[in-house]
């Protein structure tokens, strides 16, 4: 498998941009038999007529959504403009899933139905190497429901990729799949036949770990009690609490760290962002599920743990890729957290020059593309049975290499 790579600053002309991205590639010329592109864009744009022409233009399937600001090896940061991935084989099939838009009493028949029909277009029906995942923010359906039923419907397949962001607002970020956008619609793509994906996901946080407790109810995405206490009473009996319901942006700076109920001590525990508390009953409202029995405590997170845990990651990857001598990757794509852009300051090339600066020493062939999401889908290891051990991450920043 091969790649391209192709980044404008044109972000109000769609067709202008589109032109520019097309002549970056190349054309339809120099590419393999199958074909996919993936882009990561600003939420101004056009993200449907984006999608629509660029499919056009390139005659390939194009899946999308928007972000905060992205990254590549070569271009570094850029908080306003376009990425273009192509990724392009002869010995890899690419079919896209699309949801359209997600009702909450009808999504998992929804995705389940998506990744049959995109199963169903592979020739070779083996199950995929890897699902590459472009899911929405809906504030009222937890992320980790893509995770499980992909994880679930694919057998066990890896589960890679991010959820759309805007620029903080949570209202205008989208994904979208050829000429089709949507505010509430997963996209994914199922990669199958050569594609041997590695993944390294790395938090790091202070040594000093405050308080852990036992979740003992909870319901969904609500924590309702920790051990004999309310949420409110634990979080109130280790920092101070603000008056206000959404509390979101108050703890960036110390997420909550979780031990699922199936943790093992070989993993990294997941992190999880705390988004309301309902000061009358005492339940806390996260973005992720927080299932009953889980292990849950605060730690502090700083700039410094920016830097570290995505150096950690990239040499992790480098290694990954490294001992597995009998396949070339070409590929690297990044999903690191909104919250991590946002303690960055005004340090926002912070990641970006670490990526840049890690694969000094590559092939100038192996691209590297990432975008800030509101939570990070990526496996931490692999269960008894050689299945992916997908997870649902915040505040973490995660490769896969291709």
């Amino acid at each position: 498998m091969k790649s391209k790579i192709a980044v404008t600053h044109e972000i109000d002309d769609v067709d202008a941009a589109v032109k520019e991205l097309a002549a970056q590639i190349g054309g339809k010329s120099g590419l393999s038999k199958n074909s996919v592109g993936v882009v990561y864009c600003d939420a101004d744009v056009d993200a449907g007529k984006l999608g629509g022409l660029l499919n056009t233009a390139l005659d390939m399937d194009i899946v999308g959504l928007t972000t905060t600001a992205t990254i590549e090896r070569n271009n570094g940061y850029n908080d306003m403009g376009i990425l273009l991935a192509v990724l392009t084989a002869d010995d890899v099939e690419f079919s896209v899933g699309c949801t359209g838009e997600l009702s909450n009493d009808s999504f998992s028949d929804a995705i389940r139905d998506a990744y049959k029909q995109a199963f169903g277009k592979i020739k070779e029906a083996a199950k995929p190497g890897l699902i590459l995942t472009l899911a929405p923010y809906i504030a009222d359906l937890t992320s980790e429901n893509y995770v499980e039923i992909l994880d679930e419907v694919s057998g066990g397949a890896p589960v890679f990729g991010g959820v759309a962001t805007d620029h903080y607002d949570l209202q205008y970020q989208k994904t979208f799949f050829n000429g089709d956008e949507f505010t509430r619609g997963l996209v994914f793509v199922l990669l199958s036949g050569k594609v041997e994906p590695v993944f390294a996901m790395v938090h790091h946080f202070g040594a000093k770990v405050e308080k852990k407790g036992i979740i003992t109810k909870s319901a969904g995405n609500l924590v309702q009690m920790v051990g004999d206490q309310t949420f409110k009473e634990y979080v109130s009996s280790i920092v101070p609490i603000p008056d206000e319901e959404l509390v979101v942006y108050h703890f960036q700076s110390t997420p909550f760290v979780m031990e699922l109920p199936d943790y093992e001590k070989d993993e990294q525990p997941v992190v999880r962002a705390l988004c309301t508390i309902d000061h009358n009953t005492g339940a806390g409202g996260f973005l992720s599920k927080m299932p009953e029995g889980s292990a849950l405590y605060l730690n502090e997170f700083q700039r410094r743990d920016l830097s570290e845990s995505c150096s950690d990651a990239l040499s992790d990857i480098i290694r990954r890729m490294d001992e597995n001598k009998g396949y070339e990757y070409s590929m690297l794509f990044i999903s690191t957290c909104n919250a991590r852009h946002l303690l960055m300051g005004d340090a926002k090339n912070l990641e970006s020059d670490l990526v840049s600066e890690k694969l000094r020493g590559l092939p100038p062939e192996l691209n590297a593309v990432g975008f800030y999401g509101f939570g990070e889908m990526c496996p931490t290891g692999e269960r008894a049975d050689g299945a992916a051990k997908n997870r649902f991450h915040n505040v973490s920043f995660a490769v896969c290499a291709v």
